[in-house]
């Protein structure tokens, strides 16, 4: 990796070789392949972008296709995986969830779903959480070598920051938390906010509950380390501005200058996506 004055530079510590759990090296290949949009429901329930993940799978037909999602960053909430794998299913693929975030599953059934996916679709959500409870599990590794083997990675906002370095995370911001989510879904999908959604205004606060004029929420985007599949920060949402108040793409040129000197940026609008 070099910088900007053609120097050279080490790459990120988190950054190594993809390797078994026997700790034997991986052989590189060009196999991998990714779909990183700048939204999670959103973009997911998309079936333009649906049918573009599934055509990284070079299968003949969707129904050959076998999507594996994990919903750790929203908590396994049922209302998230429905908009982010409709999609899908309507096209005909055969759809199951790992759900980790509030249980521990046995190595064997991670192994078996991650080994038997063509997709790995990760939600949106808290990308902090996410990360962790992987390491914590394991499941960091399966991926890494899901990856590495030609699994189609995919995902929007969190689903699209684990794959790289890093990411400009929003996993700060109380709303993303764990209990305050589980509390808010427990008794199935919330009534909507006053404010609505507005998805075709980029200065809307992308999550529906603030506009502009409002108050905001004391709390502050932060760097959160990914899985080092892919090089570079990712900023999903990039075009937006959410509820403390700050545009997400002013905060992450600060980012980058603060943290990123050395690191690919790449900023994602929220209806945008990468392949």
């Amino acid at each position: 990796m070099s910088s900007s004055n053609g120097s050279i530079v080490p790459c990120p510590t988190f950054r190594r070789p993809f390797q078994h759990n026997n700790n034997t090296p991986i052989t590189q290949t060009n196999k991998l392949k990714g779909f990183f949009a700048g939204s999670g429901s959103d973009s997911m329930s998309n079936p333009y972008m649906a049918r573009a993940v599934v055509d990284l799978t070079e299968r003949s037909s969707p129904r050959d296709v076998s999507l594996l999602y994990i919903g750790t960053a929203s908590y396994d909430i049922p209302k998230f995986r429905r908009n982010q794998t409709n999609a899908f299913i309507d096209l005909g693929c055969d759809v199951t969830s790992l759900d980790v975030a509030n249980q521990r599953p046995d190595q064997d059934e991670m192994e078996e779903a991650v080994n038997t996916a063509d997709i790995i679709l990760v939600s949106g959500g808290n990308t902090l959480y996410a990360l962790d409870r992987w390491r914590y599990l394991g499941l960091d590794e399966l991926l890494r070598t899901a990856a590495e083997r030609g699994t189609v990675m995919a995902g929007g906002s969190a689903g699209a920051i684990c794959w790289f370095d890093s990411g400009h995370s929003d996993s700060a911001d109380p709303e993303t938390y764990r209990q305050y989510k589980l509390d808010k879904f427990k008794d199935g999908e919330p009534e909507k906010s006053k404010a609505g959604n507005n998805n075709n205004n980029p200065f809307a606060y992308y999550s529906g509950n603030a506009q502009e004029g409002d108050s905001k929420e004391e709390w502050y985007y932060i760097k959160v380390e990914g899985l080092g599949i892919w090089p570079g920060m990712v900023c999903p949402h990039y075009d937006r501005i959410q509820s403390n108040g700050s545009p997400r793409m002013e905060d992450f040129d600060q980012m980058l200058e603060q943290f990123g000197q050395y690191e690919l940026g790449l900023g994602i609008d929220h209806n945008a996506a990468l392949e």
